[in-house]
């Protein structure tokens, strides 16, 4: 790759190898929409947790070809059919898991784990901390019932509905 070649050539290359690979069809990018709980099926599955691995070594040493050596350089078109066929093995073996009974429900327990993980616990209240609370305010209210000379009238209007 020259020297001088801006930025803007090198991704109009890669535009242009994308369109040429998938002609047809240029579907979303699995990562963002396919993909999206990758990292719950991860933790559950070690085959994989080992390919997601060699995907992104993949991805990365595709980003290093095409900035070093370009899009039409024989090893960039051979870390394009890694990256493509690590990306197909990787959709492959996520619906093979989503259709493994016994994945899903591990899937949901670590989900329903980690919404209860969310959850903020009450704090308990322990008898003495109530009792001294209702002491507390029976205090202040004897002390406003003492100094507010309407709550005189109050208290004689429950004496007479007792």
């Amino acid at each position: 790759m020259s020297s001088n070649r801006s930025l803007s050539d090198l991704m109009n290359a890669m535009i242009s190898r994308l369109e040429y690979a998938h002609a047809d069809e240029i579907g979303p990018i699995p990562e963002s929409n396919q993909w999206q709980m990758i990292e719950q099926y991860l933790s559950v599955d070690s085959v994989l947790a080992s390919l997601y691995k060699q995907y992104c070594e993949a991805k990365d040493n595709l980003g290093k070809l095409l900035i070093s050596s370009g899009d039409q350089d024989p090893m960039t078109e051979i870390a394009w059919d890694m990256h493509d066929s690590l990306r197909s093995a990787i959709e492959t073996r996520l619906i093979e898991l989503k259709n493994d009974i016994i994945v899903s429900r591990r899937i949901a327990a670590i989900q329903a784990n980690r919404f209860a993980s969310r959850m903020q616990p009450k704090a308990k209240v322990k008898p003495t901390d109530t009792l001294n609370d209702m002491m507390a305010f029976m205090i202040w209210a004897g002390m406003v019932m003492r100094d507010n000379p309407q709550s005189y009238d109050v208290r004689h209007a429950f004496g007479r509905a007792s």
